[in-house]
């Protein structure tokens, strides 16, 4: 009796998920491909993409300038008030003794602080504009120049433009 549930289960579940019929488009409700028969681009669709609602990804139209300076779709916002703050104490420091070694290197160290904590939350924008200044600080910490390398990289293997410098967005805030 157990098998015929579990097999029925797994038979229900394969034909909600397409029934591996190749030949039905899938079809997002906020996405209509240029590909897609026109009889199936409604969303009364029982097929639906789970991976995008990327309106722009049809056409090879660039997104919005909007959009392609803010973070990853998959940037989560953190708090990184305490670690803003640090940043600005350390900055008056270093401000205040620009030939003092310890005040650069706090300064520096604030920096990669915050980076690797926007970096954890998949805010990599935001991450590579501290990865940079702090760089510019502190240019033998060799984690935060492989970090900010591999950053730089994810952006050219994805075909994107990582953004200029100082034009990083500022970190995603909490609300």
């Amino acid at each position: 009796m157990k098998k015929i549930v579990v097999l029925s289960l797994a038979a229900l579940t394969f034909a909600a998920c397409g029934g591996g019929n190749t030949n039905q488009p899938t079809v997002s409700p906020n996405r209509v491909s240029a590909n897609t028969p026109a009889a199936t681009q409604n969303s009364n669709s029982l097929v639906v993409s789970s991976h995008s609602t990327d309106k722009n990804a049809s056409s090879n139209t660039p997104p919005p300038a909007d959009q392609t300076s803010s973070t990853s779709p998959m940037s989560k916002p953190v708090d990184v008030s305490a670690m803003t703050e640090k940043i600005d104490k350390a900055d008056k420091e270093y401000k205040a003794k620009p030939n003092d070694e310890k005040a650069k290197k706090n300064l520096a160290a604030a920096y990669f602080e915050r980076a690797f904590a926007l970096t954890k939350a998949a805010q990599y924008r935001s991450a590579l504009g501290d990865f940079r200044k702090g760089l510019k600080l502190d240019p033998d910490n060799k984690e935060a120049q492989s970090m900010h390398d591999q950053i730089i990289e994810i952006f050219k293997s994805m075909g994107r433009e990582p953004p200029k410098e100082g034009e990083e967005p500022p970190p995603a805030s909490i609300k």
